[in-house]
């Protein structure tokens, strides 16, 4: 019975010494940096395995591409500059200038019933402007497009429609009404209007100030030297806000929307130029 005691316990210490010399626990273990990580817990059968020097770099590098090129240098960026700010700029100016000097051949050759037509006919892309600037189903940059073009078409006809006959309204009349509509704008503004409709409202009610400025200026020339001399300096002052816009446009405005606003700063800065400077009619 001894013998067999004696016999197990050595064979036990003959275990412990094999096991000893097999497993070395003092031994470092070193991992390559591009040794394949479990992304799941199983290596081999779905292909679940990634590179950690690999993965990480690309996705930090894709963050900072993707935010730079959202809001400096990217082309989508430049894009929207240019889609969504030069070109409305253009468009408006051209479309201003198309109707206000179309309609003096148009008196010319058909007199008041074509000239009343014409207004007819403005009104009507008007108002098909303005019912689609408030049907959500077109993007917010498409609304606000025709909101802009309904609000010069507006104007143009209301424009176009003072010309038929003479103006009943006096100016003081016709200040305490455009004081009225900006307020009642002014109002309505963020609680009521949707997108479209404030480049509606804007547009028009820019319009208008410009003409009653021109006119005050005509009615108040003769009496006040101050606003002989203003005349011109609106002008520069106009200048000066083009190349603000411009600026604005291409280094602040991030989004389309923004790009849009400054559009509209850049027609309304490039008419007031034009008439000051070089005398286009309104």
């Amino acid at each position: 019975m001894k013998m067999e005691l004696e016999g197990g316990k050595i064979n036990m210490m003959k275990h412990l010494q094999s096991v000893q010399k097999s497993t070395h626990p003092n031994e470092a273990h070193y991992y390559s940096f591009r040794q394949p990580l479990a992304l799941s817990g199983h290596e081999g059968s779905l292909n679940e395995t990634a590179s950690v020097e690999r993965h990480f770099p690309k996705t930090t590098g894709l963050h900072k591409t993707t935010l730079l090129e959202e809001k400096w240098f990217g082309p989508s960026v430049w894009k929207s500059k240019l889609y969504d700010g030069i070109l409305p700029a253009l468009v408006m100016i051209l479309l201003t200038l198309l109707f206000n000097l179309l309609f003096i051949p148009v008196e010319v050759l058909f007199g008041t019933p074509g000239l009343l037509i014409y207004t007819l006919i403005i009104l009507a892309g008007g108002v098909y402007s303005l019912g689609k600037c408030v049907q959500m189903r077109f993007d917010e940059i498409t609304r606000a497009w025709y909101g802009l073009i309904a609000g010069l078409l507006l104007w143009f006809a209301v424009n176009t429609a003072g010309r038929l006959g003479e103006s009943s309204f006096s100016i003081e009349v016709e200040a305490v009404i455009l004081l009225l509509a900006v307020l009642v704008t002014a109002t309505l503004w963020k609680t009521v209007f949707p997108l479209g409709v404030r480049f509606l409202a804007f547009v028009f009610l820019v319009e208008w100030t410009l003409r009653f400025w021109l006119e005050l200026h005509v009615f108040l020339a003769e009496s006040f030297e101050f606003f002989q001399w203003s005349y011109y300096l609106s002008g520069f002052i106009a200048l000066s806000s083009l190349i603000f816009f411009l600026l604005w446009m291409f280094q602040k405005a991030e989004s389309r929307i923004h790009h849009l606003w400054a559009a509209v700063g850049v027609w309304f800065c490039t008419l007031m130029v034009l008439i000051v400077f070089f005398q286009m009619p309104l």
